[in-house]
Order: structure tokens, then sequence, then C-alpha cells
């Protein structure tokens, strides 16, 4: 009885993990949900992939160039290792954030004035590239960050609720981001009202409309508390932080195939994504313009999803959601291959309720780490993660070659694959090994 007894404080103690009284607690839930609500209400900017892909189009650049824009989002998401080998300290998290918003904003004021000011396509082109390369770097810094505030200042048995609430009101925001983005694009789903502009004043208004939501954004930000920092590093050097860094993460088999298993997904499932928009053309004929119905369906059914996949996470465990949104992913990848008519347009649904991967993986590694490597760890995850650029290039080429069919064929298979790979090579439940010490120095 005793023994018993003991177990069940022990695994209640590893859940209530967060020395912050649960007020505070709740109003850090709240800035998170607040975060990424208003990130979800520009998700027609802020998501790099679609909106710019089908940009590049309009601008008259082939497939190959449309994959540009998530290609050096991906690669620049490598940025954030710089930020936690180098800038390691508690104190650094919200100026790291705080800056990482404003490039953010600066970078999509410059799309819009690009737009307004009439520039040549190939200007515009470059502009819409490197809207997707600083964002791929700021992202990077910004989320490793946001997951570090979560790990820090909300206990485990408490990231549940944080999770449904977030990605079940979040998605929501997108709906109404989706609205909108859909009146600039002739209002399909508004029984024909729209703004009434035209290209490329559309794109113009969309992307000037981000930098004030940004702002929100950053207020959340600023607003969120965490603990003193008491896990300070006893390295003597940067250096040698780095090498007890790199050596944990190796170590932590959880951490690392879970990092691993999240790119696999990540270029199955998230890189195919413009081809699949791209695709919606050559289904439904290259006069329909879907944008606004692509992003209304992708979050709404992602709202549903996101409270579904929260209380998954609540009565089951952290693996149980990987599952659950890779399956997800490869039924849409699925569906995009076998339907056609606008009963393809449910694709946009399935896929964006199985997009929220980018959730769950991100917890199920920060759920593994130590406290004290949770940014470290995660910043690694942004470093593989760049991988999958080439993923979206790999898409482009074999699109321009063989056709986009081809491509999403070969996303499927990866998604096949990373399922399997889940099933064998992640625990149910990670356990972290609270305040890793530092090996001593060799003699």
């Amino acid at each position: 009885m005793t023994d018993s007894t003991e177990s069940t404080a022990a695994a209640t103690q590893s859940l209530d993990d967060c020395p912050l009284p649960v007020s505070v607690q709740n109003r850090n839930i709240c800035c998170f949900v607040v975060f990424w609500s208003v990130y979800y209400l520009a998700a027609p900017v802020s998501y790099v992939g679609l909106t710019h892909a089908n940009l590049l189009k309009a601008l008259g650049n082939d497939d190959e160039i449309c994959n540009y824009p998530q290609a050096a989002y991906l690669w620049m998401t490598a940025l954030p290792i710089l930020a936690a080998w180098f800038l390691p300290q508690v104190r650094y998290l919200k100026p790291l954030a705080l800056s990482a918003i404003a490039l953010m904003a600066s970078i999509t004021a410059a799309v819009a004035a690009t737009l307004a000011g009439g520039a040549t396509s190939a200007m515009a082109t470059n502009v819409v590239i490197a809207h997707g390369a600083v964002f791929g770097a700021c992202n990077g810094i910004l989320l490793t960050a946001m997951w570090d505030f979560l790990r820090r200042g909300v206990s485990t048995s408490r990231r549940g609720k944080a999770l449904g609430l977030t990605f079940g009101i979040g998605p929501l925001f997108a709906c109404v981001g989706s609205l909108l983005q859909d009146a600039l694009f002739g209002g399909k789903l508004l029984g024909g009202r729209s703004f009434g502009l035209t290209f490329p004043d559309n794109y113009m208004a969309m992307f000037g409309a981000v930098p004030p939501l940004l702002l929100i954004a950053a207020m959340a930000v600023a607003l969120f508390r965490i603990p003193i920092n008491t896990d300070a590093s006893t390295a003597e050097t940067p250096f040698r932080e780095i090498i007890f860094g790199l050596r944990q993460f190796v170590n932590n088999r959880n951490v690392l195939f879970g990092v691993l298993l999240y790119v696999m997904v990540y270029s199955g499932g998230n890189a195919i994504f413009p081809n699949i928009s791209l695709q919606a053309a050559t289904v439904l004929g290259p006069d329909s313009n879907t944008l606004g119905i692509q992003s209304f369906l992708r979050f709404g059914f992602k709202a549903v999803a996101g409270v579904l996949l929260g209380l998954l996470l609540a009565a089951a465990s952290p693996r149980a959601t990987l599952l659950a949104t890779t399956s997800i992913l490869l039924v849409g990848v699925t569906w995009a291959l076998s339907s056609s008519g606008w009963w393809y347009m449910l694709t946009f649904g399935i896929m964006g309720a199985g997009e929220l991967f980018g959730a769950y993986f991100p917890n199920y590694i920060t759920t593994a780490s130590s406290k004290q490597y949770v940014r470290i760890n995660m910043a690694y995850a942004s470093v593989l993660s760049a991988l999958t650029g080439f993923a979206s290039v790999i898409f482009g080429a074999i699109a321009k070659k063989y056709g986009l069919v081809a491509s999403i064929y070969v996303g499927d298979r990866i998604l096949v694959l990373a399922l399997l790979l889940i099933c064998l090579m992640l625990s149910a439940n990670p356990t972290p090994k609270e305040d890793i010490p530092h090996p001593p120095d060799a003699d």
C-alpha cells in the first residue's frame, strides 16, 4: 500500500511540475491562446505556403518557383540553434521573441509596399521569397521560445487543457481570416460579397493588414510569466554548453526520434501542401480561385480537431496524438489522390486537421525534455526541420517533370512510413530526466 501511495504521489508530482500558482498558470494559458489566435487570424500570410505559391503563380512563375517561399522558410528554421547556443539564458526568451515579431511585421509590410508600388514581377517575386525566409528564421526563434514558455509556465497536468483551448479556439480565428481572404478573391464563401479588389491590390491588402495583428501577438508574449530560472548551467564556456546540449539530445531516444519523425511527417504532410493547393486548379478548372475556401476548410476542421486532440492528450498519451495527426494527414493526401470535382476541396479540411502534428510533435519533444534543455531541443528540431526545405524543392521538381499528382504520391508514401516508425520507435509517455548533471572534466 505504501509503495502504491508513493508511486501515485510521484506520478502526481511529475504532472504538477510548475511552481507557479494556478492563477498565474491560467493566465499563461490565456496568453498562449491569445498569441496563437492572433497568429491564426493572420494565417493567410503567417502560414508560408499556399498564399505565397498562388501569389507567385499570379506573378507568372512556374510550379518550381512557386515552391521557393516554403523552401526558404524551412531552410531558415535552422537559425534558432544559434540563439539557443549563445543566448540560452531564460532572461533572453522575451527579448528574442519580441524581436522576431518585429522583424516579421517589417518584412510583411515590405511585401505590401512592393505590391502597392507597382514593382516588376521579378522584384515582387524576390520579396515574397524573402518573406518566406525571414518568417522561417523568426518563426523558428519565436516558436521555440513559446514552447519554452509553456513548458516552464504551465504544468504537464494542464497541458491538455492548454493545447485543447489553443488549437480549438485559435483555428476559429483562422476561419475568420479565411472569410476575409475569400472576400479579397471574389467572395465565393460569402455569396459573392467581396471587397471588389483585383490583383495585385487584393494581395497588397492581405499583407498590409497583418503587421498590426502581430503587435497584439507581441503584447501576449510580453504578459507571459515564467518562474525565475533555477537550472543555470554549470558549464564554464559556451562551447562546453553546446557539447552538453548536443550530448543530451542524442542520448534522449524519445527526443531524437521524435524530432526525426517530426521532420518526416513535415516532409510528407506539410511540404506537399502547396502542390495540393495548385492541383485544385487542375481539378476544378483554371478560372476557379478557391484560396479562401481552402483556408476556411483547413482551419474549420482544425478547430474541431484541436478540441478532440486536446481531450485525447488528457485521456491517453502524447504518442497517441502523434498517431492521430499523422493518420489524418495520410487520409487527406490519399483523398487528394482519389477524389474529383468539388469533393477534392474536402482535402483541405482533412489536411488542416492533421496539420496539428505541428503542435503535438513539439509537445511530445517538450514533454520528453528536461526543462533546462527544452529550447535547445526545440532548436535542434528547427535545424533538422530545415531539411524539409529540400522536400519542397524536390516536390516542385517532381511536379515540373512528372506532374503534380506524382509529387502527391511521394508525400503519401512518406506518411505511411512515418506512421509505422512512430509505432516502433517512440514511447507512449516520455519521461524527462530533470536536472541532468554535466559530466565531470576528464583528467
